[in-house]
């Protein structure tokens, strides 16, 4: 079992999927019902909140806006009244109870896939792992787009495909741990045909990385070694939960392949290497 512990540190990431998961359950119930919750918890009706943190005109939905730039201290205690018993006092202010309930059931598998659960009306951790995952993601991501190395999007894709199947109900948490594996593949084969290779599998694609000086042995064989962790076939350790592995999983596999994009972009060019 991995320990969990009371949120007290000022370092909470909470993923977009969780705040886009926060703005669709406030869309379930009546605006002043949200007004009510979002002032219990900032000080600041939806409106106000808006005009205060709006650094720039931005065409948003008010209800999206304000989930974005909550402070992660103020995310956690109006998600958690969500959540928590206090959500049945939250409940009768939605017109459609089916709708409140599968949006508020939604927050909670994106909070659980960020490595969160609610434990005697307080957000709790439940995976120490979940919070590098919820980070590196986001960075991968965002310099995924920019990198040249995933023109189709097909490497985002496959890491979108494994949060949504860990956050799925019920959660498939054999997908969510491939796409992340395919992800790693996927990235280390184009970023060796970036650089003339003619091989398209994944030792082959490691190992031209290695003779083009992108990839020194040991970061070679580190890499090969988590693939090979994460793969099909490995057995979830004993005395782990599946949720547990697939958490730890999907860590090494977005840590990995966020390793691997940094040292691919930040290589020299051929030219200069010569």
């Amino acid at each position: 079992m991995l320990y969990h512990w009371a949120v007290t540190s000022t370092t909470v990431l909470f993923s977009h999927h969780s705040r886009g998961a926060l703005a669709r359950a406030f869309g379930t119930i009546d605006h002043g019902a949200v007004d009510s919750l979002v002032y219990t918890h900032t000080g600041s009706t939806v409106e106000v909140l808006r005009r205060q943190r709006a650094t720039y005109s931005v065409d948003q939905d008010d209800y999206l806006f304000v989930a974005i730039h909550l402070t992660d201290a103020e995310f956690t205690l109006i998600a958690t009244d969500l959540v928590s018993a206090t959500n049945a006092a939250i409940r009768v202010h939605a017109p459609v109870k089916r709708v409140f309930d599968t949006a508020v059931d939604q927050l909670e598998r994106w909070l659980l896939h960020d490595g969160w659960v609610i434990e005697d009306n307080h957000l709790v951790r439940v995976a120490p792992a979940a919070e590098i995952t919820t980070g590196v993601r986001d960075k991968l991501l965002e310099e995924l787009g920019s990198s040249g190395l995933d023109p189709n999007g097909s490497i985002a894709a496959e890491l979108e495909h494994s949060s949504r199947a860990f956050a799925s109900a019920p959660p498939d948490y054999n997908a969510a741990i491939t796409h992340g594996r395919i992800a790693l593949e996927t990235l280390a084969r184009t970023a060796a045909r970036d650089r003339g290779s003619t091989t398209d599998t994944w030792g082959a694609a490691l190992a031209f990385l290695r003779t083009d000086s992108i990839l020194d042995t040991d970061e070679e064989q580190i890499l090969a070694r988590i693939y090979t962790f994460i793969s099909p076939g490995a057995h979830v350790p004993r005395g782990v939960s599946h949720e547990e592995w697939a958490t730890l999983a999907r860590a090494f596999g977005l840590s990995a392949t966020y390793f691997l994009l940094r040292k691919a972009t930040h290589a020299p060019s051929q030219g200069d290497a010569a």
